[in-house]
């Protein structure tokens, strides 16, 4: 039985149906974006790899993609949903902000640092803790992104600092994907309800502009920890959060300009100890983000070709933690943590030698902002204050060499130079295998490295402690795909990883600190199968393990992930039925052990209309108790029980 709150949108069903259910005789080219494939694609275009357009067969890289259309299906509605489908990705929660473990390393207190994240090729990583932003908090809307690539593995031999794991491209969408004007309404069974518009227009000389806004407001949310009885009823209503993004942009040959914005205000609850007894409070937290970008390409002849970005980022966290003092009593202890920088690229790519791609890069980042503050709400007088200024510059050399009809050889390596941190030289060498027109084999050797940031610095200054060194991954990885015919494939990955002075939270101590070197193994086995009928069904099966010197497991790294989508067209109602399962087993975190758990989240996607869609949601079917616990300081965390969805999109002309 559907929630209470889940029976209005329930019966607004009933009532569209009728209006728009009509059947169409012609297609439209919005259901023909939107047919599933019946054969599984052979050349898709990746191009976060090596920083060129390329197919995914010729990437030494392997590279997992998530199209728009994916998104829809499967009703995805942040960017942590959409890297959660991917092998080997797990996402954890604290209630507020989403954190991402890949490979079996999801260690607590880590803000997703260890991947690179890029919007259009930009990095998009703030500078105070190098964190990835994939929740409620992230800068883009999901309804913005034509499709997202994540290229596992070590990166740092074109991208540099935090490629640890891998690197996570969002490519948007133009005025090409997003065709005319449109809006769409989302609303859940808790309260939260989300609002989007978007117009795009493509001029006749070829240019063309793009802008969107979105509002999101969530008056209640679950609690994460268990309120006291007495004050439950001040908790759940101190529990909120509301979030609006607008993006602009516009391409005029081949320069392109984009801007978005994004700002955050969550309040969750507190108890206070006051001489009149307890009292609650909400801690009040605000996330402001900015990026302007500007990317051109130019190609010089028909061998030579030269593109290049110029961006300015700022990303400014604030929070409020209310406290009651003997003089001012009520009162709060204020922290604003602010980053500015600049950042830009020139890539350029020469194809004339035969049989060779070269690629040489130079770029360069200036934090000129970098502080955290700290202070009463009631005093000028600050408390704690750290800063920094931090410069990168790098030059990287790639080259990728077709020696045979069915062999090439990828050579590449890139040097880093930072203020803070020196400099560095990362390689990377792979080799790819065209056995024949079903069966490759790949082989990749890279090593990626990350430096402490300021959050990380910071925290030991406090306790007197020295800032951690340089943390240092080398991984060398073989994969193996096979299409059995062409609506059936499957593919084989290994990894094995060394690290060496991993950067981690002392548990009794609070501080950050180097760890001993670190093995790490994994294997991956992804299944894609398609029907005649439309039906799609892809598995992956991901078994990893990592272990220090003494033997002991690392914290929050679950050994076993399953995940399994599948999407089964219903052409009498015009509908889609989509189910997803993911289930990961249990895994140590500090004095916990957390067990392992599966989820299933089941959709409807209706047709209604050329215009009109229709999008009904259930996650968490089975109501599933989950708890989490990425950060140690905290106890373990309750993940939203069963929720219902419902999203209506309009498509305007």
């Amino acid at each position: 039985m559907l929630p209470a709150k889940a029976a209005r949108p329930a019966s607004l069903l009933l009532i569209l149906w009728p209006a728009f259910g009509q059947s169409q005789e012609t297609p439209s080219l919005e259901q023909l974006l939107n047919t599933p494939l019946t054969e599984i694609p052979t050349q898709i275009e990746v191009s976060t790899a090596s920083r060129f357009t390329q197919s995914s067969a010729q990437s030494a890289n392997l590279t997992y993609v998530v199209t728009a259309n994916d998104i829809v299906q499967f009703q995805y509605q942040t960017l942590a949903q959409i890297l959660q489908s991917l092998p080997g990705i797990y996402v954890s929660i604290d209630g507020a902000f989403q954190y991402v473990g890949v490979r079996g390393l999801g260690q607590p207190g880590d803000f997703n640092s260890r991947l690179l994240f890029l919007l259009d090729g930009v990095r998009i990583n703030e500078n105070i803790y190098d964190a990835g932003l994939l929740g409620s908090d992230a800068l883009i809307d999901v309804e913005n992104i034509d499709r997202v690539e994540f290229a596992a593995g070590p990166g740092a031999a074109v991208y540099g600092n935090n490629a640890f794991f891998g690197v996570v491209n969002i490519l948007t969408k133009t005025a090409q994907q997003l065709r005319g004007a449109g809006v769409k309404l989302s609303l859940q069974s808790d309260g939260a309800n989300k609002y989007f518009i978007h117009t795009a227009n493509r001029l006749e000389q070829g240019s063309e502009w793009w802008f969107s806004a979105g509002h999101q407001q969530h008056p209640q949310m679950p609690l994460a920890f268990p309120a006291p009885q007495r004050f439950a009823d001040q908790f759940e209503q101190l529990n909120n959060e509301h979030l609006t993004r607008l993006r602009l942009g516009g391409k005029h040959q081949g320069l392109r300009f984009q801007a978005l914005w994004s700002t955050q205000r969550r309040n969750s609850p507190d108890l206070l100890p006051t001489p009149q007894g307890w009292l609650t409070a909400p801690v009040q937290d605000q996330n402001d983000n900015l990026l302007l970008s500007l990317a051109h390409q130019h190609e010089l002849r028909d061998d030579l070709s030269l593109s290049g970005h110029l961006n300015y980022n700022s990303s400014e966290y604030q929070r409020a933690a209310p406290l009651f003092h003997p003089e001012w009593g009520l009162t709060s202890l204020d922290s604003d943590q602010l980053g500015r920088w600049y950042s830009g690229d020139l890539l350029l790519q020469y194809q004339g030698l035969a049989a060779h791609d070269l690629l040489a890069g130079v770029e360069f980042q200036d934090d000129v902002r970098q502080q955290i503050e700290v202070r009463f709400h009631h005093d000028a007088e600050l408390l704690q204050g750290y800063y920094g200024h931090n410069q990168r510059r790098s030059f990287f050399l790639q080259d990728q060499w077709q020696y045979s009809a069915t062999q090439s050889l990828l050579l590449g390596a890139r040097y880093d130079d930072t203020r803070v941190s020196g400099h560095r030289i990362s390689p990377r060498l792979g080799w790819i295998w065209q056995w024949s027109d079903t069966q490759q084999i790949k082989l990749l050797y890279g090593s990626a490295y990350r430096a402490a940031n300021l959050y990380e610095f910071a925290t030991n200054f406090s306790f007197d402690q020295p800032v951690p060194e340089d943390e240092v991954i080398n991984s060398a990885e073989i994969s193996y795909e096979q299409r059995l015919s062409t609506r059936f494939s499957y593919r084989l990955a290994w990894f094995d990883a060394g690290m060496r002075r991993l950067i981690r939270m002392t548990p009794d101590a609070a501080v950050f600190s180097n760890a001993q070197r670190i093995q790490q193994h994994g294997l991956n086995l992804d299944l894609d199968w398609r029907l005649d009928s439309g039906q799609m069904l892809t598995a992956a099966w991901s078994w990893q393990r990592g272990r220090d010197v003494s033997g002991y497991p690392l914290q929050n790294s679950p050994q076993h992930l399953l995940k399994l989508q599948l999407l089964q067209p219903l052409p009498m109602l015009s509908t889609e039925l989509s189910l997803q399962v993911l289930a990961l087993s249990r895994r140590q975190v500090g004095d916990s052990m957390l067990p392992g758990y599966g989820l299933i989240n089941a959709g409807l996607h209706f047709q209604l209309h050329e215009r009109h869609q229709l999008q009904l949601q259930l996650y968490n079917l089975l109501d599933k108790v989950v708890y989490d616990r990425p950060m140690l300081l905290n106890p373990p965390s309750m993940q939203p029980g069963r929720l219902f969805g419902l999203s209506w999109s309009w498509q305007l002309w």
